[in-house]
């Protein structure tokens, strides 16, 4: 948690200062530093559900090097940072995970969306078989709407997504990209969420759990 906080901070003010006399490219708009540098008048769209400049990916790729630069983890460590997973008892079977996962959703009222069997399309193409993986979605469309009047481009992370993978073992592993956003309670992080959203998405996010936990275990 302290390394999580601290890769966090570090994104949010490491990357503000290194813009400093290297202006960013967005299309054919130039964006200065004090335009990316949070102010309290920049901490939250003035009109919902619009998008802020583009940073250009060259210019991503430094900043996020330079602001983790001070970390000793590898790649795959950080990644298993961000993720929160939990193993399937070793008796319930992939259909037994699922079908859990499926009721306890409808249960908590969050939708189910779609699924993406990725195991099924590498064997179709290498006529091979392979270790099961599926991405299962789900959404809160209320919940997205108000984050995306916040931030559009959360776009990206929707819908919410748990991965069920099948290890080198034959065991089964639920796993979800973290959003816990309660490490952020106390910090200094301009463009603070406002509390009913921050509460929302704590809400979806232990709603995700509940799922995963569900699955896990073989809960209806």
């Amino acid at each position: 948690m302290t390394a999580l906080r601290a890769m966090s901070l570090g994104l949010a003010t490491g990357g503000a200062l290194a813009q400093v006399d290297n202006p960013v490219s967005s299309g054919t708009v130039t964006v200065l530093a004090e335009d990316l540098a949070p102010t309290a008048a920049s901490a939250r769209p003035d009109t919902p559900n619009t998008m802020m400049a583009t940073v250009i990916p060259e210019e991503r790729r430094r900043l996020m090097r330079q602001s983790l630069a001070w970390s000793s983890l590898s790649l795959r460590e950080r990644i298993n940072l961000m993720t929160y997973k939990v193993e399937a008892q070793p008796d319930l079977t992939w259909d037994d995970v699922i079908s859990s996962m499926r009721h306890r959703a409808n249960k908590i009222n969050l939708k189910f969306v779609g699924a993406h069997l990725i195991h099924k399309e590498i064997e179709a193409i290498t006529g091979k078989p392979t270790p099961k993986v599926a991405i299962y979605h789900f959404c809160d469309a209320l919940v997205a709407r108000d984050l995306l009047d916040y931030s559009l481009e959360a776009a990206a992370l929707l819908p919410c997504r748990i991965a069920v993978v099948e290890d080198s073992r034959q065991r089964i592993w639920l796993a979800m990209f973290d959003g816990d956003i309660g490490w952020l309670d106390g910090a200094t992080v301009p463009g603070r969420l406002p509390d009913s959203l921050q509460e929302a998405i704590s809400g979806l996010r232990r709603g995700l759990e509940e799922i995963i936990q569900a699955g896990a275990s073989g809960a209806l």
